[in-house]
């Protein structure tokens, strides 16, 4: 139990607790699932002027297998981050990256006027991942029993899996929420832009050639300067 509690620090410890206590009660009180999923998720109502959403969507769960991946994902990387960056940069990254993605999902919901309903704190989760792969680079990490993963590598995999999941879905809006909370996650986590520009094509800057002019004995033409 020692790895456990070690992982829980005091702000890691409360937010699963408030995580666990509004599942719980959604699993439980049954009359609260409706107004649960339709108001405090992140839905169609969100055009009506229930602007909390994007921030009330990131602590509600309507599906206990992204309940279990989410709180196993912040209590295997989030203290981690916290004791790197401190707990103001943690809370950046977490909220910050969580709170973008779901606006832009808010966006992509209006714009398509899209019926879906999003909840959970998976984008935030996957943006501390991403922050542990801009601090820790190449240092390995244990994954899982015998399996060890350079921690960029890791954050990779995460990012791609979860981009490749919603191609094959379909899930367009979902790849936005992604995109952004990786992206954040990259930034707010210290992360440079020159890795990115570098993989970005280049125009080829056309500069002034060199001419080959005649010379040498008996010819003796215009006196040039390179």
């Amino acid at each position: 139990m020692r790895p456990i509690s070690d992982r829980l620090s005091p702000t890691i410890r409360n937010l699963v607790v408030v995580l666990a206590v509004l599942f719980g009660l959604y699993v439980m009180a049954g009359p609260l699932r409706g107004p649960m999923s339709a108001h405090l998720a992140l839905g169609p109502l969100v055009a009506a002027g229930e602007l909390w959403q994007p921030a009330s969507a990131l602590f509600i769960h309507l599906d206990l297998l992204s309940f279990v991946f989410d709180l196993i994902g912040l209590w295997f990387v989030g203290a981690t981050i916290e004791h790197a960056l401190g707990r103001k940069r943690f809370l950046l990254i977490f909220f910050g990256a969580g709170l973008a993605a779901n606006v832009a999902i808010a966006a992509m919901l209006v714009a398509l006027r899209s019926p879906g309903i999003y909840a959970g704190c998976g984008d935030a989760v996957l943006a501390l991942f991403v922050a542990l792969g801009v601090i820790f680079g190449r240092t390995e990490i244990r994954v899982f029993g015998r399996l060890v993963l350079q921690a960029r590598i890791l954050s990779l995999v995460l990012v791609g899996m979860s981009v490749v999941s919603a191609l094959m879905q379909g899930a367009w809006v979902s790849l936005v929420g992604t995109m952004v909370a990786a992206a954040l996650g990259y930034l707010f986590a210290g992360g440079k832009l020159g890795p990115i520009v570098a993989l970005l094509p280049r125009r080829q800057r056309r500069g002034r050639g060199f001419e080959v002019l005649e010379g040498g004995r008996g010819k003796r033409g215009k006196k040039y300067v390179n």
